[in-house]
């Protein structure tokens, strides 16, 4: 960490989020400095800038700043400058007039610490009649955010969660003397409480915190409590688990702080009232227990409910409207048998939860076409976890005069849950859910939720693709439960060398050939500038061959270093905007460019019914930009997604946009691309194995590269994808009992 101080002669913030400005050192040199930690200064002052000094190759030696402190001499001189310099109506006069004040008292220290900490309370009526003001503007929230900034800054806190560290703060101490003393006094009995209410305030950032800038005891109770919490909640966001035993509890936290013991740290968590659950030797967060608990009534519920099929029509009159839809389909369509069997056997069947499950191409969603129009009449939803995959499902039943939404569409987002939940259910006689894979146990406890009890459920996966993201294995454990599941086998896309590596793939061994439409490399090149621009060329080949939105480069990584070169989305995607879109306007106040392929990052609701938003996931292109007058604030961006809709995406969300040209094959789940590249690298077989690149390769539909050691990749496919605890499976059948018991005194 390098540290620099000196006066800050100019700055200019952007978006009230990011600055950039001019630091005049002690020896009369000037440096630029940029960063997060700029906002809330003020040009004129001394600050002292913590950060990392690089020579930037356009503008420069600049630092990038990570905190920021006001750094004010307690000597009269200094004082007297500043007094000027921040507050309307003081001139040298007067200013020395108040400094001499508290000089003659011994008191220089105290002045100083109140022009930092609380400049308002400068109370000039001790030296002059005359009303004087501080110009700094600066509330008491961002007078402690600023606070915050010098102590704890250099720890590597992020400027925006430090503000909301202070925002957090400041009604605990709003009636205090001296609020920012008493601000930080608080935060340092327990730096630790604010995890569970701070959004970006985590365990590592506040032990860091705790055990570096306020020595505090490693084995405090609030430590141990929040050591606890963290080992759980990391073990299971890590894994996709619902829950850790005992041993996996005992190891994630001996990972953070081997020296604690594992009881000890449960048993301060237990005491302290931290958001767990522990049942029959199992560790839950207590989100994740709640739900898997919710989920499991609702299959319950539904597994024992026998409702009215989903038509009323006998087997005669089913076959007669499957084969007019088939015929309005055109004259190349039909279902094969497999298909024919199980939609004849769904659509009559009396079982509430449906499920069809198969490979890429074999016709899930074309059963969903011909299910619109034989079940016309009923009121039909359609929906899946991305933009993109809704995208699909909307183009096969849009003859029908259907659409498909995201999951978290159809539900309605609010600040507080959902639009519709069981108390203000869906409007829906069938619901059906594609790429019902990337369903997590928070996300399809919501759906239930929504669900009217005679509503039917069809949910369309692959079980061999990567399970969700968030914790949970529902469509693998749907399946093991009481209902109508239906698998399919026959594949009508990719028949040639993408199905066949597809296939092996399932199976757990590929023999890494050439075959048609597709092509392996034979080596993993590194990634400098010739390995670099091998997968460049690849890329921008199939780029002039299908267009942008067409071709995906797909890798298993994400975090890396722009500056750094790795086989990362994060350094690839830098390199290959330098290539693309070197030249687009830059977006003020972030490295975005107008021209850029991005992928959003978080769901956003875009409107007030929470009807129309963007999920986590979307991709797109950014192609306007609106600015305040000043320039310096972006209002709105307009972004032009890749699920057809042109969307007006609101500028305070604007670090939610990361780059999407290439993209880590968890962001592609979901989608197709005419053509696919894959950079295969190794990894922790939790995170790298046979799921990973299955979801990969079957994301292309024509071309498929694959870019790897073929022994490497055939040690990736041979892993399997690892176990993930739930006891979704049992808490079900256990309330299916309960129920059936109850049922029958």
């Amino acid at each position: 960490m390098d540290q620099v101080a000196g006066i800050l002669s100019s700055l200019v913030v952007y978006n009230d989020k990011w600055g950039r400005g001019s630091v005049r050192l002690d020896d009369g040199k000037r440096l630029t400095c940029v960063g997060e930690a700029l906002a809330g200064l003020s040009a004129g002052n001394r600050y002292r800038l913590d950060g990392r000094i690089v020579n930037h190759p356009k503008y420069g030696p600049q630092i990038l700043v990570a905190a920021a402190a006001v750094d004010l001499p307690c000597s009269a001189d200094a004082l007297a400058a500043h007094l000027k310099a921040n507050f309307r109506g003081c001139g040298a006069a007067t200013a020395r007039k108040l400094v001499a004040h508290y000089e003659d008292a011994g008191q220089l220290h105290a002045l100083r610490d109140l022009l930092i900490e609380n400049p308002h309370a400068v109370d000039f009526s001790l030296v002059t009649r005359r009303r004087i003001a501080a110009t700094e503007g600066l509330d008491t929230a961002a007078l402690i955010c600023r606070d915050l900034s010098g102590r704890i800054g250099a720890t590597g806190i992020r400027p925006a969660v430090l503000r909301r560290l202070a925002d957090w703060l400041l009604p605990l101490v709003a009636d205090a003397a001296e609020p920012v003393r008493q601000a930080w006094s608080v935060f340092g009995a327990d730096p630790y409480a604010p995890i569970r209410q701070v959004e970006g305030y985590v365990f590592p950032a506040a032990d860091r915190i705790a055990l570096t800038c306020l020595a505090f005891p490693r084995f405090h109770h609030a430590r141990l409590a929040a050591l606890a919490t963290h080992a759980l909640r990391d073990g299971c966001e890590r894994n996709g688990h619902s829950f850790l035993n005992a041993e996996e509890l005992a190891e994630r936290i001996a990972a953070c702080d081997p020296d604690v013991p594992p009881e000890a740290a449960l048993k301060a968590a237990q005491k302290t009232g931290e958001p767990l659950v522990v049942k029959d030797g199992c560790h839950y967060p207590v989100q994740l227990f709640h739900c898997e608990q919710a989920l499991a009534l609702h299959l319950a519920r539904r597994a024992l409910r026998m409702a009215a099929p989903m038509v009323a029509l006998d087997a005669a009159a089913l076959e007669a409207d499957i084969g007019a839809a088939e015929q309005a389909m055109g004259q190349h369509f039909a279902l094969d048998a497999g298909q024919r069997s199980a939609l004849q056997r769904m659509l009559a069947s009396s079982h509430l939860v449906h499920t069809v499950t198969a490979g890429p191409g074999c016709g899930k969603t074309a059963m969903m076409e011909v299910l619109a129009h034989v079940a016309r009449d009923r009121n039909i939803l359609f929906c899946a976890p991305t933009g993109k995959a809704a995208k699909v499902l909307s183009g096969r039943v849009r003859r029908y005069g259907r659409s498909a939404v995201t999951v978290h569409s159809l539900l309605g987002v609010r600040d507080e849950g959902y639009l519709h939940d069981e108390q203000q259910p869906l409007e829906a006689d069938i619901v059906v859910v594609d790429e019902s894979s990337m369903l997590d146990l928070v996300l399809a406890r919501a759906l239930f939720d929504a669900l009217p009890a005679d509503c039917h459920l069809i949910l369309l996966g692959d079980t061999g693709q990567l399970a969700s993201v968030g914790p949970g294995n529902v469509l693998a454990n749907i399946l093991l439960l009481p209902g109508d599941h239906h698998r399919l086998h026959q594949g009508h896309r990719n028949d040639g060398g993408i199905h066949e590596l597809v296939q092996q793939c399932r199976l757990g061994a590929v023999d890494c050939h050439d075959r048609p439409g597709v092509r392996f490399s034979r080596s993993l090149p590194p990634p400098d500038d010739v390995g670099l621009s091998r997968v460049v060329h690849a890329y921008l080949d199939a780029v002039r061959r299908c267009g942008l939105e067409r071709v995906a480069l797909l890798m298993p990584r994400r975090r890396g270093d722009i500056h750094l070169p790795g086989w990362n989305t994060t350094y690839i995607n830098e390199a290959l905007r330098q290539v693309l879109n070197p030249s687009g306007k830059r977006i003020p106040g972030s490295a975005l460019r107008l021209g850029d392929r991005i992928i959003i990052r978080r769901n956003l609701a875009l409107d007030d019914e929470g009807l129309a938003l963007v999920v986590n996931g979307d991709t797109g292109t950014l192609v306007a930009c609106e600015v305040d007058d000043a320039g310096t604030s972006v209002l709105h961006l307009t972004l032009a997604l890749d699920d057809g809709r042109e969307i007006l995406y609101p500028g305070g969300a604007l670090d939610s946009l990361v780059l999407a040209y290439a993209l880590t094959v968890h962001a592609a789940q979901g989608s197709e691309y005419q053509e696919v590249i894959v950079v295969c690298t190794v990894g922790s077989p939790a995170f790298v194995h046979r799921g990973m690149l299955y979801t990969a390769f079957s994301r292309a539909r024509e071309r498929l590269t694959v870019i790897g050691d073929p022994v490497a990749i055939r040690a990736i496919c041979a892993r399997p994808a690892p176990r993930r605890n739930a006891r979704l499976v049992e808490c079900t059948r256990h309330a299916m009992r309960r129920m059936h018991h109850a049922g029958h005194r």
